[in-house]
């Protein structure tokens, strides 16, 4: 499942801020299409879902990033453009913006796709958020540094209001707790992060694992498996904007890792499809890249409907149970 903000409001956003830095001298948008390369539409950002509107000020803004870069950045730097604050700082140039309304443009029913509880709560009852972006436009600019500078400020921002910080280009999210500063302030602050929707059992920050022959798992597989043509039924009929992912079993020498295919085309005996996060033990692959997985090989499936429902994910419902046991204990 792909969670996106609404394309033209993001566009607009990045637009109205490069405009006022004056950094804007093409009609293209400058932002990125890899790890380390920056083109069209992507927005280099963190963000804070808040239970609550936050009122900041230039002063405030000049605070936090002076604290988070342990470099002085005086008033005089920020630019008040309502609702942000533009830095031009020797660390580039960034924007905090402050917005007292929710982050998404549906959040009830973008919440009703989301498969982690906890996740599709905080997107459901967020009501403003805060955010830093990226205005620069450097093609050779190492986004590894500048996600460093920006979560170096965004801790600075946390508060009891903050209900979780959402990385609107890699789409992943991470719920506010004792551990979430430490993380952000790691070398690579996104590391932590889940995906929004396939999060594979990591819910809240709790890891779960499990064995490959565990009762639990082999009886969700094989539900998934009986349940197959269910899925194909819907991939047949489906409609725009629809969301059909798979997972399995993705080879890589003698390395095997399980992960989920946004599905892009389905033949006789194969699943097509891109890669829908970064492996953690494969090493010739990354999020987005276009894979193809047997048939015999599925051991879950995942479709959204029209209606803001889901139907499958059976490893993710066990995953889901456990992450939520674990937590009680």
């Amino acid at each position: 499942m792909k969670i996106s903000l609404t394309p033209t409001s993001m566009d607009l956003r990045r637009f109205a801020l490069l405009t006022a830095l004056g950094l804007l001298s093409a009609p293209a948008l400058p932002s990125a299409d890899g790890p380390d390369s920056v083109k069209p539409h992507r927005m280099i950002s963190l963000v804070l879902l808040l239970s609550q509107p936050r009122t900041l000020d230039a002063t405030a803004v000049a605070s936090a990033v002076s604290r988070g870069w342990n470099t002085p950045v005086p008033e005089s730097a920020i630019s008040v453009i309502p609702p942000s604050f533009l830095v031009n700082s020797a660390l580039g140039n960034y924007a905090i913006n402050s917005v007292d309304k929710p982050y998404f443009a549906d959040s009830a029913k973008l919440a009703d796709e989301v498969k982690d509880p906890a996740i599709a709560g905080t997107v459901r009852e967020h009501r403003a958020w805060i955010s830093v972006d990226w205005l620069g436009n450097d093609e050779k600019a190492d986004l590894h540094v500048v996600y460093q500078h920006i979560s170096q400020a965004l801790v600075q921002l946390i508060g009891k209001d903050t209900l979780a910080v959402y990385s609107p280009d890699t789409d992943q999210f991470r719920l506010n707790d004792a551990t979430l500063t430490d993380h952000l302030l790691s070398p690579d602050p996104l590391q932590s992060l889940i995906p929004a929707g396939l999060s594979n059992g990591q819910a809240a920050g709790n890891t779960v694992t499990i064995n490959d022959d565990d009762p639990q798992l082999l009886a969700a597989q094989a539900e998934a498996r009986k349940n197959w043509p269910e899925f194909m039924k819907a991939y047949q009929a489906r409609e725009k904007d629809q969301y059909f992912a798979v997972k399995g079993r993705i080879l890589e020498g003698a390395n095997v890792e399980y992960m989920w295919l946004q599905v892009t085309s389905i033949d006789d005996t194969l699943v097509h499809g891109k890669l829908d996060s970064d492996p953690e033990t494969l090493k010739k692959v990354k999020r987005g890249a276009e894979l193809h997985m047997p048939i015999a090989d599925v051991d879950d499936w995942l479709f959204s409907t029209g209606k803001g429902e889901s139907h499958g994910g059976y490893t993710l419902r066990l995953f889901d149970a456990l992450a939520q046991a674990k937590a009680k204990k």
